[in-house]
């Protein structure tokens, strides 16, 4: 009798119970399917509208280099044992200096006979203008003939000529020790020294290479059609580094390098000399020239493309639903489209395809898409968002 009591007992808290629970679920709030929990299982994606261009722009980068005005390798005209060298390598030197010498012992020896022969040859024509003279004198006379008298003419004028071929032997000689001394054509740098003294040198053999101190002047090879966007007088940007440098277009040269195929651009740097002391030649220098290509298409991010096939590349568009749509809340349909890239920079292409002006195009996270996937773009989520 006890056991069957305690089992109707136990059976009455079960139930208790479970009236409970039923009370406690019917009386707990129902969240009845509203916008909000429908729109955030569907996916949402970033679009953007595309616009149409004509053409886009390139920028093109020519490279060049410093060079000085003038720079020359000096040497003698003639050989001979080079006695000394005046300057070291980056000495400054100013213009008429005196840089080197060659040993002169033999042309002083030379001059020395000649400056003597000259020396004979005036005495004798001394000696034949005073003979014309008795001559002269005593013709009248009859103390002579007259075959006497044009003897000692014509002796006086041999005289005259040996005197002058004399001078002109010394003239020489003098002119070969000039150049026996090397100066400075202008005022400059030595940048190297290729002999040493005691060298026995060929005619014209370099000794020193100077390099003109003065505002450098700027060479750039620019290639293609490019050459027809420089204007002759205009004040282009260049950069050297991490400097830009103003410099003025002198001119363009009148002829295209066989190796480079490339047409040579002469700048002049605008400014005053102590500017540009940083500058050395053979330093880089790059021109940059924004090229315009007459190709219509589309600009784009670059994480809007995926690789498609045969060199092509796809995009995906977000196509509206134009309608009742299978999944609830989405507004937009993934579809794909093909187009060929033309141009690519650093974090955009422009491309040619099948698209319109103002197409939606997901912009990024392609990834998380397929094909024909039913989505909401962001916009639309705000839109719904607002309504609510």
């Amino acid at each position: 009798m006890a056991r069957l009591k305690t089992i109707w007992q136990l059976s009455a808290l079960a139930a208790l119970a479970a009236t409970t629970a039923t009370i406690a679920v019917n009386q707990a709030p129902v969240t009845e399917p509203g916008k909000s929990d429908v729109i955030a299982s569907v996916l949402p994606v970033e679009t953007r509208p595309v616009e149409y261009q004509h053409g886009y722009e390139v920028q093109r980068v020519f490279s060049g280099r410093v060079q000085a005005r003038r720079e020359s390798l000096l040497g003698f005209d003639a050989g001979g044992r080079l006695a000394s060298v005046q300057v070291l390598e980056g000495d400054r030197v100013q213009q008429g200096a005196l840089l080197a010498t060659l040993d002169t012992a033999r042309l002083a020896a030379r001059r020395a006979e000649l400056a003597a022969a000259q020396a004979e040859a005036e005495a004798r024509l001394a000696l034949a203008s005073a003979t014309l003279k008795r001559l002269r004198g005593v013709l009248e006379s009859g103390g002579v003939s007259r075959q006497e008298l044009d003897e000692a003419r014509e002796g006086r004028r041999a005289a005259v000529a040996a005197l002058d071929l004399a001078r002109q032997r010394v003239a020489t000689i003098d002119v070969e020790l000039e150049k026996s001394r090397l100066f400075a054509p202008f005022d400059g740098t030595v940048v190297e020294r290729m002999v040493d003294e005691g060298r026995v040198l060929a005619t014209g053999e370099p000794v020193l290479h100077l390099q003109e101190s003065a505002i450098p002047e700027i060479r750039i090879g620019v290639a293609g059609d490019a050459v027809k966007l420089l204007q002759t007088g205009r004040v282009y940007a260049l950069r050297h580094g991490q400097t830009t440098l103003e410099a003025r277009l002198r001119t363009v040269l009148p002829r295209r390098a066989a190796r480079t195929r490339t047409v040579d651009a002469l700048f002049d740097l605008v400014g005053e000399y102590r500017e540009f002391e940083h500058l050395r030649p053979g330093d880089s220098v790059n021109l940059y020239l924004a090229l315009a290509i007459d190709e219509p298409g589309y600009w784009l991010p670059l994480a809007a493309l995926t690789e498609g096939e045969r060199g092509l590349w796809n995009l995906y568009v977000a196509e509206p639903a134009g309608g009742p749509s299978p999944v609830i809340g989405a507004t937009h349909r993934v579809g794909r489209r093909t187009v060929a890239l033309l141009h690519h920079e650093a974090d955009r292409v422009f491309v040619r395809g099948a698209l319109q002006a103002g197409t939606p195009i997901i912009a990024s996270g392609l990834q998380r898409v397929v094909p024909g996937q039913w989505i909401t773009t962001a916009d639309s989520l705000v839109a719904a968002g607002e309504h609510r």
